[in-house]
């Protein structure tokens, strides 16, 4: 997992489930997490970040499933 936002001004809202947490790595964005869960308490609110599922744990079985579709990348 890897939380993001909290700070009052950028957060998740209800909603939000499986959005993308992307982030500018040399000019091009890649996508680090995917939102799991947002505060109860409404959208942007101080000290409780969204939670996000963290990609890089992933990857090898994302790339093991995108094999098997011959038109899709690996990452």
């Amino acid at each position: 997992m890897v939380c993001a936002g909290g700070d009052g001004v950028r957060s998740g809202c209800q909603g939000d489930s499986g959005g993308p947490l992307h982030c500018a790595v040399n000019g091009q964005y890649q996508v680090h997490g995917v939102t799991s869960f947002v505060s109860s308490q409404g959208c942007n609110v101080a000290r409780k970040p969204t939670v996000f599922t963290r990609v890089s744990a992933y990857v090898s079985w994302i790339n093991s499933v995108s094999s098997s579709h011959s038109s899709v990348a690996s990452c």
